[in-house]
């Protein structure tokens, strides 16, 4: 046990001796996927809009979804569908991030721990624009600054942990077994309707409500709803938190220990 927390605790002090590498690379992922293109950063602002804007059109003026409280469905759908999709390009890019970097993983100098960080730090941006957006909607549909806004950070924070830990696991194993990537996708599309994004809560019976909560993502989606339309203190429910930060922990330095311990087999796979 000792071991595995020093072990870690390296682990983690490399990570931060290599933090200008980790942003040279974000910024390098940033530019690789809109540089060369006719739109270039254009369509930087025009992918989350579109997302937005599509479900916004089939389940506010199709469905007509009228949330409780009358809050605007566009508003209470951002305050999922924003850090659902931190979450899920965090980890689609950090699952390929070995593979799709192999002549920098043969390379024994090279730390590839930081390939899922740059990965992370990448996908931020995209949340940064997104939060953007959704401040601009907010101000459309007048609704007031809260200090409960900044809570925000926090339930950010919690999601970067703990999609850095399944982002660390996902990648060391999708070097071994290649269908990790093609399983997460289809993992992720049922993970997205188990989350309430698109409906709330408050649509199942309280006996199926336990079962929601064991969704790690639900913490998050909750909080930023809490943070932006309920006003609720982030210990108006500590028992959910503490299951979360649980959870987050185990799948935390699980990933880890697991990226650690399969690391120098990698450049022999490739």
């Amino acid at each position: 046990m000792a071991e595995n927390i020093v072990s870690l605790g390296r682990f983690l002090k490399k990570l931060y001796l290599c933090r200008g590498m980790i942003r040279a690379m974000a910024i390098r992922d940033i530019q690789s996927r809109y540089m060369g293109t006719l739109g270039g950063f254009v369509w930087f602002i025009i992918q989350p809009l579109s997302i937005a804007l599509v479900y916004w059109f089939v389940f506010s003026a199709g469905f007509k979804v009228k949330p409780a409280g009358g809050m605007p469905f566009i508003v209470v759908f951002l305050c999922g569908l924003i850090p659902w999709t931190l979450f899920t390009e965090t980890l689609n890019t950090s699952t390929a991030s070995i593979i799709t970097n192999a002549h920098l993983v043969t390379k024994n100098i090279f730390p590839t721990e930081i390939l899922p960080v740059a990965s992370l730090v990448s996908s931020l941006f995209t949340h940064i624009l997104m939060m953007l957006i959704f401040f601009v909607i907010m101000f459309i549909n007048k609704i007031p600054f809260s200090l409960f806004n900044l809570q925000f950070f926090y339930y950010l924070f919690a999601l970067c942990v703990f999609s850095l830990g399944l982002g660390w696991f996902l990648a060391s194993i999708n070097v071994f077994c290649k269908d990790v990537g093609q399983a997460l996708s289809v993992v992720l599309n049922l993970w997205f309707w188990a989350t309430p994004i698109v409906w709330l809560q408050t649509i199942l019976p309280p006996h199926y409500q336990f079962f929601l909560k064991l969704n790690p993502m639900y913490y998050v989606v909750d909080g930023y709803r809490s943070s932006f339309i309920y006003h609720a203190p982030i210990w108006h429910n500590p028992r959910q938190g503490l299951y979360f930060w649980i959870v987050c922990a185990f799948v935390f330095i699980g990933g880890a220990l697991t990226f650690k311990k399969l690391k120098p087999e990698f450049a022999e796979v490739l």
